[in-house]
Protein backbone atom coordinates (compact mmCIF):
# COMPACT_ATOMS: atom_id res chain seq x y z
CA UNK A 1 0.00 0.00 0.00
CA UNK A 2 1.46 3.16 -0.67
CA UNK A 3 1.50 6.60 1.56
CA UNK A 4 -0.48 9.81 -0.24
CA UNK A 5 2.27 11.78 1.86
CA UNK A 6 4.23 12.11 4.71
CA UNK A 7 4.23 14.87 7.25
CA UNK A 8 7.28 16.63 8.72
CA UNK A 9 7.72 20.05 10.45
CA UNK A 10 10.00 21.60 12.35
CA UNK A 11 10.02 25.11 14.32
CA UNK A 12 13.10 27.39 15.44
CA UNK A 13 14.01 28.47 19.00
CA UNK A 14 11.18 31.15 20.47
CA UNK A 15 12.10 34.69 19.16
CA UNK A 16 13.06 33.46 16.12
CA UNK A 17 11.19 33.28 12.80
CA UNK A 18 9.40 30.45 12.64
CA UNK A 19 10.13 27.93 9.63
CA UNK A 20 8.56 24.46 8.95
CA UNK A 21 9.09 21.72 6.15
CA UNK A 22 6.37 19.25 4.67
CA UNK A 23 6.57 15.89 2.72
CA UNK A 24 4.62 14.44 -0.56
CA UNK A 25 5.12 11.90 -2.63
CA UNK A 26 3.44 11.11 -6.72
CA UNK A 27 1.09 9.03 -6.99
CA UNK A 28 2.45 5.56 -8.24
CA UNK A 29 4.83 5.64 -11.54
CA UNK A 30 4.94 2.31 -13.09
CA UNK A 31 7.01 0.92 -16.16
CA UNK A 32 8.02 -1.79 -18.43
CA UNK A 33 11.35 -2.05 -19.41
CA UNK A 34 12.05 0.60 -22.00
CA UNK A 35 8.91 2.32 -21.53
CA UNK A 36 8.16 6.42 -21.32
CA UNK A 37 5.83 7.76 -18.26
CA UNK A 38 5.64 11.23 -19.78
CA UNK A 39 2.46 12.67 -17.33
CA UNK A 40 0.53 15.06 -15.43
CA UNK A 41 -0.36 14.05 -12.19
CA UNK A 42 -3.41 15.84 -9.81
CA UNK A 43 -4.14 18.56 -8.73
CA UNK A 44 -2.74 16.39 -5.46
CA UNK A 45 -3.36 17.86 -1.91
CA UNK A 46 -1.07 19.56 0.19
CA UNK A 47 -1.46 18.34 3.71
CA UNK A 48 -3.97 19.67 6.23
CA UNK A 49 -2.12 21.76 8.40
CA UNK A 50 -0.31 23.58 5.36
CA UNK A 51 -4.07 24.44 3.66
CA UNK A 52 -5.81 25.40 7.12
CA UNK A 53 -2.13 27.67 8.18
CA UNK A 54 -2.19 29.82 5.21
CA UNK A 55 -6.19 29.83 4.59
CA UNK A 56 -6.53 33.19 5.87
CA UNK A 57 -4.31 36.74 4.81
CA UNK A 58 -1.05 34.84 5.97
CA UNK A 59 1.42 33.90 2.69
CA UNK A 60 3.38 30.84 2.22
CA UNK A 61 6.68 31.82 1.47
CA UNK A 62 8.58 28.78 -0.24
CA UNK A 63 12.42 28.81 0.53
CA UNK A 64 13.67 25.63 -1.14
CA UNK A 65 13.00 22.16 -1.94
CA UNK A 66 14.38 18.59 -2.26
CA UNK A 67 13.47 15.88 -4.83
CA UNK A 68 13.91 12.02 -4.47
CA UNK A 69 12.99 9.00 -6.47
CA UNK A 70 12.04 5.86 -4.05
CA UNK A 71 10.33 2.63 -4.08
CA UNK A 72 8.41 1.90 -1.29
CA UNK A 73 8.38 -1.95 0.33
CA UNK A 74 5.35 -3.36 2.13
CA UNK A 75 5.95 -2.01 5.49
CA UNK A 76 6.71 1.53 4.41
CA UNK A 77 10.37 1.45 4.17
CA UNK A 78 11.97 3.62 1.56
CA UNK A 79 14.76 2.43 -1.33
CA UNK A 80 16.69 5.03 -3.24
CA UNK A 81 16.25 3.99 -7.15
CA UNK A 82 19.25 4.55 -9.31
CA UNK A 83 19.84 6.40 -12.61
CA UNK A 84 20.66 3.74 -14.67
CA UNK A 85 17.12 1.69 -12.82
CA UNK A 86 14.71 4.81 -13.46
CA UNK A 87 16.06 7.82 -14.99
CA UNK A 88 14.54 11.16 -14.34
CA UNK A 89 14.28 13.23 -17.88
CA UNK A 90 12.67 16.41 -16.09
CA UNK A 91 9.65 17.18 -13.92
CA UNK A 92 7.53 20.38 -14.33
CA UNK A 93 5.69 21.53 -10.69
CA UNK A 94 3.22 23.55 -10.19
CA UNK A 95 1.30 24.66 -6.76
CA UNK A 96 -1.21 26.64 -5.49
CA UNK A 97 -5.05 27.36 -4.94
CA UNK A 98 -7.20 24.52 -6.19
CA UNK A 99 -9.39 27.71 -7.87
CA UNK A 100 -6.57 28.51 -10.35
CA UNK A 101 -5.31 25.17 -10.81
CA UNK A 102 -9.14 24.77 -12.31
CA UNK A 103 -8.83 27.54 -13.95
CA UNK A 104 -5.99 26.58 -15.67
CA UNK A 105 -7.01 23.08 -16.26
CA UNK A 106 -10.40 24.22 -17.80
CA UNK A 107 -8.08 26.52 -19.99
CA UNK A 108 -6.04 23.55 -21.10
CA UNK A 109 -9.53 21.24 -22.04
CA UNK A 110 -10.69 24.28 -23.96
CA UNK A 111 -7.51 25.30 -25.65
CA UNK A 112 -5.36 22.45 -27.19
CA UNK A 113 -2.26 23.73 -27.76
CA UNK A 114 -2.37 25.21 -24.07
CA UNK A 115 -2.84 21.77 -23.00
CA UNK A 116 0.16 20.16 -24.69
CA UNK A 117 2.19 22.92 -23.96
CA UNK A 118 1.84 22.86 -20.49
CA UNK A 119 3.04 18.98 -20.56
CA UNK A 120 5.85 19.10 -23.25
CA UNK A 121 9.40 20.60 -23.32
CA UNK A 122 7.78 24.27 -23.57
CA UNK A 123 6.00 23.48 -20.31
CA UNK A 124 9.65 23.02 -18.53
CA UNK A 125 10.42 26.62 -19.66
CA UNK A 126 7.36 27.85 -17.21
CA UNK A 127 6.31 30.39 -20.24
CA UNK A 128 2.78 28.96 -21.20
CA UNK A 129 1.91 28.78 -17.02
CA UNK A 130 3.65 32.31 -16.96
CA UNK A 131 1.34 33.51 -19.62
CA UNK A 132 -1.53 32.51 -18.82
CA UNK A 133 -1.55 33.04 -15.15
CA UNK A 134 -0.61 36.93 -15.43
CA UNK A 135 -3.04 37.32 -18.34
CA UNK A 136 -5.61 36.16 -16.14
CA UNK A 137 -4.35 37.92 -12.63
CA UNK A 138 -3.75 34.91 -11.04
CA UNK A 139 0.25 34.98 -10.92
CA UNK A 140 0.25 35.27 -6.63
CA UNK A 141 -2.41 32.45 -6.47
CA UNK A 142 -0.22 29.88 -8.01
CA UNK A 143 3.66 29.27 -8.42
CA UNK A 144 5.80 26.79 -10.91
CA UNK A 145 9.16 26.04 -10.47
CA UNK A 146 11.94 23.55 -10.38
CA UNK A 147 10.88 22.56 -14.08
CA UNK A 148 13.11 20.62 -16.07
CA UNK A 149 15.65 19.23 -13.65
CA UNK A 150 16.47 15.60 -14.48
CA UNK A 151 19.19 13.23 -13.86
CA UNK A 152 21.13 16.11 -11.59
CA UNK A 153 17.98 16.50 -9.32
CA UNK A 154 20.11 14.44 -5.89
CA UNK A 155 22.72 17.00 -6.82
CA UNK A 156 20.56 20.36 -7.85
CA UNK A 157 20.15 22.20 -4.51
CA UNK A 158 16.76 24.08 -4.84
CA UNK A 159 17.62 27.03 -1.79
CA UNK A 160 16.99 30.44 -2.17
CA UNK A 161 18.62 33.55 -0.65
CA UNK A 162 17.09 36.06 1.97
CA UNK A 163 15.16 37.84 1.01
CA UNK A 164 13.64 36.27 -2.43
CA UNK A 165 11.10 33.15 -1.86
CA UNK A 166 8.25 31.52 -3.94
CA UNK A 167 4.89 33.27 -2.64
CA UNK A 168 2.19 31.65 -2.48
CA UNK A 169 -1.38 32.68 -1.81
CA UNK A 170 -3.80 30.17 0.15
CA UNK A 171 -1.67 26.83 -0.76
CA UNK A 172 -4.06 24.08 -1.26
CA UNK A 173 -2.98 21.63 -4.30
CA UNK A 174 0.32 20.41 -6.32
CA UNK A 175 0.18 19.30 -9.46
CA UNK A 176 3.32 17.44 -11.14
CA UNK A 177 4.11 16.48 -14.61
CA UNK A 178 7.05 13.68 -14.65
CA UNK A 179 8.94 12.46 -17.63
CA UNK A 180 10.65 9.18 -16.40
CA UNK A 181 12.24 6.16 -18.75
CA UNK A 182 12.66 2.48 -17.08
CA UNK A 183 16.65 1.78 -17.97
CA UNK A 184 16.14 -1.28 -15.86
CA UNK A 185 17.18 -4.37 -18.40
CA UNK A 186 17.17 -7.64 -17.23
CA UNK A 187 19.09 -8.85 -19.97
CA UNK A 188 23.19 -8.29 -19.89
CA UNK A 189 23.91 -4.60 -20.32
CA UNK A 190 25.39 -3.07 -23.22
CA UNK A 191 28.75 -2.15 -22.13
CA UNK A 192 30.39 0.15 -24.98
CA UNK A 193 28.48 3.17 -22.89
CA UNK A 194 28.14 3.70 -19.10
CA UNK A 195 25.02 5.13 -19.01
CA UNK A 196 21.63 3.43 -20.40
CA UNK A 197 21.44 4.64 -24.29
CA UNK A 198 17.94 5.19 -23.74
CA UNK A 199 18.22 8.39 -21.97
CA UNK A 200 18.57 10.56 -25.26
CA UNK A 201 14.99 8.66 -26.64
CA UNK A 202 15.79 6.88 -29.80
CA UNK A 203 13.57 6.61 -32.45
CA UNK A 204 12.80 3.32 -32.66
CA UNK A 205 11.50 1.01 -35.82
CA UNK A 206 8.17 1.48 -33.99
CA UNK A 207 7.44 4.82 -34.41
CA UNK A 208 6.08 5.69 -38.10
CA UNK A 209 7.70 8.84 -38.99
CA UNK A 210 5.98 10.54 -42.24
CA UNK A 211 8.06 13.32 -43.58
CA UNK A 212 5.72 14.47 -46.25
CA UNK A 213 2.61 14.29 -43.53
CA UNK A 214 4.84 15.97 -41.12
CA UNK A 215 3.75 13.21 -38.51
CA UNK A 216 5.10 10.82 -35.96
CA UNK A 217 2.47 7.98 -35.35
CA UNK A 218 0.12 9.24 -36.97
CA UNK A 219 0.51 12.78 -35.33
CA UNK A 220 2.06 16.03 -35.79
CA UNK A 221 5.10 16.23 -33.44
CA UNK A 222 4.70 17.95 -29.80
CA UNK A 223 5.80 19.79 -29.16
CA UNK A 224 6.09 21.14 -33.14
CA UNK A 225 9.75 21.04 -34.58
CA UNK A 226 10.37 25.26 -34.51
CA UNK A 227 13.77 26.12 -34.64
CA UNK A 228 14.41 29.74 -34.66
CA UNK A 229 15.82 30.89 -38.29
CA UNK A 230 19.71 31.45 -36.84
CA UNK A 231 19.63 27.88 -35.51
CA UNK A 232 18.00 25.89 -38.03
CA UNK A 233 20.97 27.48 -40.39
CA UNK A 234 23.31 25.54 -38.25
CA UNK A 235 22.23 22.58 -40.15
CA UNK A 236 21.22 20.86 -36.41
CA UNK A 237 19.84 17.35 -37.40
CA UNK A 238 16.55 18.25 -34.62
CA UNK A 239 15.34 21.14 -36.81
CA UNK A 240 13.50 18.61 -40.03
CA UNK A 241 11.96 15.84 -39.22
CA UNK A 242 13.51 14.25 -42.59
CA UNK A 243 16.69 14.45 -39.96
CA UNK A 244 15.34 13.57 -36.75
CA UNK A 245 16.61 9.88 -35.17
CA UNK A 246 15.65 10.47 -31.76
CA UNK A 247 14.34 13.08 -28.39
CA UNK A 248 11.77 14.15 -26.93
CA UNK A 249 9.06 13.89 -30.17
CA UNK A 250 9.55 10.06 -29.61
CA UNK A 251 9.72 10.03 -26.20
CA UNK A 252 5.86 10.45 -25.52
CA UNK A 253 3.83 8.98 -22.43
CA UNK A 254 3.49 5.03 -22.95
CA UNK A 255 6.09 4.72 -25.83
CA UNK A 256 8.97 1.82 -25.40
CA UNK A 257 12.61 2.98 -26.27
CA UNK A 258 13.67 -0.62 -27.57
CA UNK A 259 12.52 -2.35 -30.44
CA UNK A 260 9.59 -4.36 -29.41
CA UNK A 261 9.90 -6.83 -32.23
CA UNK A 262 12.79 -7.94 -30.87
CA UNK A 263 12.89 -7.64 -27.37
CA UNK A 264 9.74 -8.79 -26.58
CA UNK A 265 6.88 -11.26 -27.05
CA UNK A 266 4.30 -8.60 -28.24
CA UNK A 267 3.81 -3.89 -28.70
CA UNK A 268 3.18 -3.44 -25.09
CA UNK A 269 5.68 -5.74 -23.82
CA UNK A 270 2.86 -7.27 -21.47
CA UNK A 271 4.85 -10.36 -20.07
CA UNK A 272 7.87 -8.27 -19.17
CA UNK A 273 7.78 -7.33 -15.37
CA UNK A 274 6.27 -4.02 -14.06
CA UNK A 275 7.93 -1.88 -11.83
CA UNK A 276 6.59 0.48 -9.22
CA UNK A 277 8.39 4.17 -8.25
CA UNK A 278 7.70 7.26 -6.70
CA UNK A 279 8.79 10.82 -6.98
CA UNK A 280 9.18 12.33 -3.51
CA UNK A 281 9.32 16.21 -2.44
CA UNK A 282 10.43 18.19 0.69
CA UNK A 283 9.45 21.48 0.73
CA UNK A 284 10.96 23.82 3.15
CA UNK A 285 8.38 27.34 4.04
CA UNK A 286 8.41 30.25 6.22
CA UNK A 287 5.34 32.66 6.86
CA UNK A 288 6.22 35.64 4.47
CA UNK A 289 6.58 39.02 5.84
CA UNK A 290 6.72 42.36 4.29
CA UNK A 291 10.80 42.39 4.12
CA UNK A 292 9.83 39.07 1.66
CA UNK A 293 10.26 39.81 -1.90
CA UNK A 294 8.39 37.55 -4.90
CA UNK A 295 10.48 35.21 -7.10
CA UNK A 296 8.92 34.92 -10.66
CA UNK A 297 10.23 33.04 -13.97
CA UNK A 298 13.22 34.28 -16.07
CA UNK A 299 12.41 34.81 -19.86
CA UNK A 300 15.95 33.75 -20.31
CA UNK A 301 17.68 31.12 -20.98
CA UNK A 302 17.45 28.47 -23.98
CA UNK A 303 20.21 28.17 -26.39
CA UNK A 304 17.75 27.10 -28.87
CA UNK A 305 15.61 30.30 -28.32
CA UNK A 306 15.54 33.63 -29.91
CA UNK A 307 14.17 37.29 -28.98
CA UNK A 308 12.03 36.36 -31.01
CA UNK A 309 10.22 33.50 -29.13
CA UNK A 310 10.92 30.67 -31.25
CA UNK A 311 12.72 27.87 -29.29
CA UNK A 312 13.05 23.74 -30.06
CA UNK A 313 13.96 23.27 -26.06
CA UNK A 314 15.85 20.32 -27.88
CA UNK A 315 18.87 19.56 -29.58
CA UNK A 316 21.73 17.01 -31.35
CA UNK A 317 25.30 16.86 -31.20
CA UNK A 318 26.60 15.49 -34.22
CA UNK A 319 29.53 13.30 -33.42
CA UNK A 320 32.96 15.28 -34.28
CA UNK A 321 34.75 14.40 -37.74
CA UNK A 322 36.67 11.35 -37.67
CA UNK A 323 40.60 11.91 -37.10
CA UNK A 324 39.42 15.29 -34.96
CA UNK A 325 41.77 15.28 -31.99
CA UNK A 326 39.76 14.55 -28.74
CA UNK A 327 40.08 17.75 -27.20
CA UNK A 328 38.70 19.59 -30.46
CA UNK A 329 35.63 17.15 -30.56
CA UNK A 330 33.47 20.08 -28.97
CA UNK A 331 29.88 21.39 -29.96
CA UNK A 332 29.50 24.96 -29.14
CA UNK A 333 26.29 26.91 -29.07
CA UNK A 334 25.27 30.72 -27.85
CA UNK A 335 22.24 32.63 -28.28
CA UNK A 336 21.10 35.85 -26.60
CA UNK A 337 18.01 36.04 -25.27
CA UNK A 338 15.91 39.12 -22.25
CA UNK A 339 16.13 38.56 -19.04
CA UNK A 340 12.61 39.11 -17.85
CA UNK A 341 9.12 39.69 -19.77
CA UNK A 342 7.47 42.61 -20.56
CA UNK A 343 4.62 43.74 -22.10
CA UNK A 344 4.48 42.50 -25.51
CA UNK A 345 7.43 39.74 -25.28
CA UNK A 346 6.42 37.32 -27.92
CA UNK A 347 6.05 34.13 -25.13
CA UNK A 348 4.09 36.69 -22.61
CA UNK A 349 1.96 39.08 -24.79
CA UNK A 350 -0.23 40.51 -21.69
CA UNK A 351 2.47 40.85 -19.56
CA UNK A 352 1.35 44.48 -17.33
CA UNK A 353 5.18 45.26 -17.00
CA UNK A 354 6.78 47.59 -19.08
CA UNK A 355 10.63 46.74 -20.91
CA UNK A 356 12.18 49.29 -19.01
CA UNK A 357 11.35 47.94 -15.73
CA UNK A 358 13.81 46.74 -13.45
CA UNK A 359 14.23 43.07 -11.67
CA UNK A 360 17.49 41.04 -9.75
CA UNK A 361 18.36 37.88 -10.72
CA UNK A 362 18.18 35.85 -7.61
CA UNK A 363 18.61 32.11 -9.08
CA UNK A 364 19.87 30.45 -11.90
CA UNK A 365 19.55 26.99 -12.17
CA UNK A 366 21.65 24.98 -15.48
CA UNK A 367 20.48 22.40 -17.08
CA UNK A 368 22.15 19.91 -19.18
CA UNK A 369 22.40 16.35 -20.46
CA UNK A 370 24.90 13.60 -20.88
CA UNK A 371 28.18 14.79 -22.86
CA UNK A 372 27.13 18.24 -21.06
CA UNK A 373 30.67 20.16 -20.64
CA UNK A 374 29.82 23.61 -19.81
CA UNK A 375 26.96 26.38 -19.34
CA UNK A 376 27.92 30.01 -19.16
CA UNK A 377 25.50 32.95 -18.57
CA UNK A 378 26.85 35.77 -19.86
CA UNK A 379 25.87 40.00 -20.01
CA UNK A 380 25.44 40.45 -23.51
CA UNK A 381 26.31 44.38 -22.73
CA UNK A 382 29.61 44.03 -20.66
CA UNK A 383 30.59 40.42 -21.82
CA UNK A 384 30.78 39.87 -17.82
CA UNK A 385 30.14 36.14 -16.71
CA UNK A 386 26.93 35.71 -14.15
CA UNK A 387 27.36 31.88 -13.96
CA UNK A 388 29.39 29.34 -15.04
CA UNK A 389 29.48 25.64 -14.52
CA UNK A 390 31.82 23.08 -16.23
CA UNK A 391 33.03 19.71 -15.59
CA UNK A 392 36.28 18.52 -13.98
CA UNK A 393 37.68 15.39 -13.02
CA UNK A 394 37.13 16.41 -9.40
CA UNK A 395 33.45 17.42 -9.88
CA UNK A 396 33.84 20.88 -8.34
CA UNK A 397 33.13 23.41 -10.65
CA UNK A 398 29.34 22.92 -10.65
CA UNK A 399 28.92 19.59 -13.12
CA UNK A 400 29.52 16.61 -11.18
CA UNK A 401 29.75 12.72 -13.55
CA UNK A 402 29.32 9.61 -11.32
CA UNK A 403 31.82 7.15 -11.03
CA UNK A 404 30.52 4.73 -8.63
CA UNK A 405 27.50 2.66 -7.88
CA UNK A 406 25.31 4.41 -5.30
CA UNK A 407 22.48 6.22 -6.28
CA UNK A 408 23.51 9.81 -6.94
CA UNK A 409 26.96 8.70 -7.58
CA UNK A 410 26.30 6.47 -11.26
CA UNK A 411 29.03 5.74 -13.30
CA UNK A 412 28.62 7.81 -16.77
CA UNK A 413 25.78 9.64 -15.80
CA UNK A 414 25.64 13.35 -15.15
CA UNK A 415 24.54 13.56 -11.12
CA UNK A 416 24.59 16.98 -10.29
CA UNK A 417 24.43 20.57 -11.59
CA UNK A 418 25.01 23.17 -8.85
CA UNK A 419 22.61 26.71 -9.62
CA UNK A 420 23.90 30.41 -8.83
CA UNK A 421 21.81 31.75 -6.01
CA UNK A 422 22.13 35.55 -5.70
CA UNK A 423 20.73 37.84 -2.06
CA UNK A 424 19.12 40.83 -1.80
CA UNK A 425 23.04 42.57 -1.25
CA UNK A 426 24.47 40.89 -4.19
CA UNK A 427 22.10 40.55 -6.96
CA UNK A 428 22.73 41.77 -10.63
CA UNK A 429 19.76 44.48 -11.56
CA UNK A 430 18.57 44.88 -15.52
CA UNK A 431 15.82 46.38 -16.62
CA UNK A 432 13.73 43.44 -18.51
CA UNK A 433 15.07 43.47 -22.09
CA UNK A 434 18.39 43.65 -21.28
CA UNK A 435 20.20 41.23 -23.33
CA UNK A 436 21.62 38.00 -21.83
CA UNK A 437 23.63 35.75 -23.79
CA UNK A 438 24.12 31.57 -22.70
CA UNK A 439 26.91 29.12 -24.49
CA UNK A 440 26.87 25.73 -23.98
CA UNK A 441 29.47 23.24 -25.02
CA UNK A 442 29.28 19.74 -25.11
CA UNK A 443 31.70 16.43 -25.88
CA UNK A 444 30.91 15.60 -29.47
CA UNK A 445 33.24 12.46 -29.38
CA UNK A 446 30.20 10.72 -29.93
CA UNK A 447 26.87 11.86 -31.04
CA UNK A 448 23.44 12.52 -29.07
CA UNK A 449 20.51 13.28 -29.54
CA UNK A 450 17.50 15.21 -27.83
CA UNK A 451 20.11 17.31 -25.45
CA UNK A 452 19.38 20.61 -23.84
CA UNK A 453 21.19 23.44 -22.91
CA UNK A 454 19.19 25.47 -20.61
CA UNK A 455 18.85 28.06 -17.48
CA UNK A 456 16.39 27.84 -15.21
CA UNK A 457 16.09 31.25 -13.83
CA UNK A 458 14.19 33.08 -11.11
CA UNK A 459 13.98 37.00 -11.09
CA UNK A 460 12.68 39.78 -8.48
CA UNK A 461 10.50 43.00 -8.95
CA UNK A 462 12.34 45.71 -8.06
CA UNK A 463 9.79 48.02 -6.80
CA UNK A 464 11.71 50.88 -5.37
CA UNK A 465 14.77 51.19 -7.61
CA UNK A 466 18.07 52.76 -6.65
CA UNK A 467 20.89 51.42 -8.57
CA UNK A 468 21.15 49.57 -11.62
CA UNK A 469 24.09 46.92 -13.05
Amino acid sequence: MWKTFLLLSVGSAAGQDWQGNFTVYSTPIKLRYGEVYNNQQGPLKLPRHIVSRYAGDKEMAITGFDVEMVRIGPEGAEDLVKLNDHYLHHYILSMGRVETMNKVLQHAAEDQMFARMLGNCHGMTRAPMHNFLTSSGDNEDLVTFGSAAGAEYRHNPQRYDKPFRRVIKKPQVWMPTFHVINTKSNKPENKSLPYSPLLECPCTPQRKIDVAAGTIDGQPPEPPIQCSPSFAATGNPSCSLSTYVGGWRCCEHGVFLIDTDKECSDPECSKEPEDEIFMKYTFYYEDATPETRHMEPSACCDVTGTTQGFENIEYDVPQCAAGTPPEKCLHVVETVQPVGYYQNHPKAPKDNHKADDLVDVVFASPHLHVAGLSLELIDNVTNKTLCLVYASKDNAHGIMYGNGTQPGNENGYMTGLLPCVWGGENAPRFQRNHPLRTRAVYDSSRGHTGVMSLWLMDVSPVKDPDFLV
